[in-house]
């Protein structure tokens, strides 16, 4: 059964045609309908490029895609079909303790209260197991112009599955409107009130900052907790959701929920990401600053051949669009920061940018004012380089509130010590306030965590008393604006001469907002 939503043609983001969950076409179900990828487009040189894809059970079916940039004349693309079989976890009883990580930092001992609170906060409800079995299908959509609006249809036979619009990437010129929140699907109404709100504000992409879906980044775990709230949403509202994705481009980060909490070796779902989207293909590629893939040859051929150029790809990649380039790292257990290669690529990457802003992603930030996952700090070994190249922001998920630190640099002064800190100089920029003074001396670091998991640490004062009597001189107070309260998102917008970010949460009340300037070039 398709509903029809006849809503104005000027609001993209809502498709017209939502598909109910699971509707039966001559006899074979959709299961996740068509919703957009970014796909492998990186610069602003040439055309666009999108993906389009969707998920059936597995009754094949003949679907036609269609697709035209404003008022061009329609084009067809062919989807790519895929069979996608995952079966039953082995059974934990009698299984072998995991080997310690190669990295130290990995091994890093964890207080008793810290582990408590991740737990507490990425516990989602248990799901049955049971064998899975999927056709995927991914329509590419080639050669399409900048600054445009594209439209799409999806039939089967003569049965319209979906129609929808989306926005190409901006021309370096053209200003950008985009939202980036991390930490969403858990299986709780906070993340469904958030989706709804980011729909209120037509994003023209988003970037999902980590841990997209809980506990363990699995298929079942998407096909329950994430689809059904940011895509396959019959009646969109603060209780349901919104069909984000069916005009809305994903770029996505990795988080530990999405890779470390379960591998492929014993959950063969699990690293759904890597089945679910498609990223621009530019990034440092196969090595050892990769996570290991199962040792067992079947599951590592299974995984493989299912991920295709996805994995390593998603974990470190780039992109420009409108005024802006964005860098892609990863964060994970197995990354070091310290790994000649990737600061090679990172370098290069962040110094041959032309874009008047520069915005790096990861997951687990370097610098935050939370009890929670506060010794995590490898990733303050890249601050220098990002100093170096020039970054203006740091977007990060993994802590599950929203903080912006004043603007900083900051130099390593003794090496990290065994719970995983590291120690150096700061210098913190005072006087910027985002209002009066917009231009900032040093990198800004959000923390956007509040997309749908339990918050962390509420009460900042505490907080603070806190990390001074346990960390001592390594706490700094770097963080100028800190809320937990509700959650939230960041919504960004971007000229050549200005960058606005606006915290908005999940009532719609902005509660956090900065500008920073640059004069034209």
């Amino acid at each position: 059964m398709v509903v029809n939503i006849d809503l104005p043609m000027e609001i993209p983001l809502l498709s017209p045609l939502i598909l109910m969950f699971a509707a039966r076409l001559a006899a074979q179900s959709i299961i996740v309908a068509p919703y957009v990828q970014p796909g492998n487009g990186a610069t602003l040189d040439g055309t666009d490029v999108k993906v389009l894809s969707w998920f059936t059970d597995q009754t094949p079916g003949e679907f036609t895609v269609a697709f035209r940039a404003g008022e061009a004349a329609w084009q067809s693309a062919q989807p790519k079909r895929t069979a996608l079989d995952f079966g039953l976890p082995k059974p934990k009883p009698g299984t072998p303790p995991k080997p310690k990580s190669p990295n130290p930092l990995a091994n890093a001992p964890t207080t008793i209260e810290d582990a408590k609170r991740d737990a507490e906060s990425s516990t989602s409800p248990v799901l049955p197991e049971k064998e899975q079995h999927f056709l995927r299908y991914v329509a590419e959509l080639p050669g399409l112009p900048f600054d445009s609006v594209v439209e799409y249809r999806v039939k089967s036979g003569e049965l319209l599955i979906r129609e929808g619009k989306f926005k190409t990437r901006a021309s370096a010129t053209k200003p950008i409107r985009f939202v980036a929140v991390g930490d969403l699907a858990s299986g709780k109404p906070e993340q469904n009130a958030i989706a709804w709100q980011i729909a209120q504000q037509r994003p023209d992409f988003m970037i999902g900052l980590g841990d997209i879906v809980y506990s363990a980044g699995r298929m079942n775990q998407y096909m329950h907790h994430f689809w059904p709230i940011y895509n396959d949403v019959p009646k969109p509202g603060p209780t349901a959701g919104a069909p984000l994705f069916a005009s809305v481009p994903l770029y996505p980060v990795i988080g530990n929920h999405d890779i470390d909490s379960a591998r492929p070796s014993e959950y063969p779902d699990a690293w759904a990401a890597f089945h679910f989207f498609n990223v621009p293909r530019n990034g440092p590629g196969p090595g050892s600053w990769n996570p290991a893939l199962p040792t067992d040859p079947a599951a590592m051929k299974r995984f493989r051949t299912l991920a295709g150029e996805q994995f390593p790809a998603m974990l470190y990649y780039s992109w420009d669009c409108g005024p802006v380039h964005f860098t892609v790292l990863d964060s994970n257990k197995h990354v070091t920061a310290q790994e000649p290669e990737i600061t090679k690529w990172i370098e290069n990457d962040l110094r041959t940018s032309r874009q008047p802003w520069k915005i790096v992603c990861f997951h687990a930030p370097a610098f935050h004012t939370s009890r929670e996952h506060y010794t995590e700090q490898k990733m303050r070994l890249w601050q220098p380089l990002f100093e170096r190249n020039k970054v203006d922001i740091v977007l990060c998920g993994h802590v599950h509130n929203y903080q912006r630190s004043k603007p900083l640099t900051f130099q390593q002064s003794a090496p990290r010590d065994t719970r995983g800190r590291i120690n150096g100089t700061f210098r913190l920029d005072e006087t910027f306030d985002g209002e009066k003074d917009t231009t900032p001396e040093g990198v800004i670091h959000i923390i956007s965590g509040g997309g749908g998991a339990k918050l962390y640490s509420v009460n900042f004062e505490k907080t603070v008393a806190d990390l001074k009597k346990e960390h001592g001189s390594n706490y700094v107070p770097l963080t100028t604006k800190y809320y937990a309260e509700k959650h939230s998102f960041s919504l960004i917008e971007a000229t050549p001469t200005a960058f606005t970010l606006r915290q908005i949460n999940i009532a719609g009340e902005e509660v956090d907002h900065f500008t920073i300037t640059k004069p034209a070039r």
